[in-house]
């Protein structure tokens, strides 16, 4: 499945993308979805972002 960021031009009748609660049984979580196609993507996840939500790692006490 493409990886899309909401707002981003559907690619078949570029309409913006939504976000929307995934009904794929593989993919948890929400997806980039066009109304008027019916078509959905996985959300493309930002390096910056992803990192920033990052847990802090857990350290080994010495």
């Amino acid at each position: 499945m493409h990886e899309k960021h909401i707002g981003e031009p559907c690619p078949a009748c570029r309409t913006p993308l939504q976000r929307r609660k995934s009904t794929f049984r593989t993919i948890a979580g929400d997806v980039a979805y066009c109304a008027r196609c019916c078509s959905s993507f996985e959300l493309a996840v930002d390096d910056e972002r992803a990192l920033a939500l990052a847990p802090a790692p857990d350290f080994a006490l010495v």
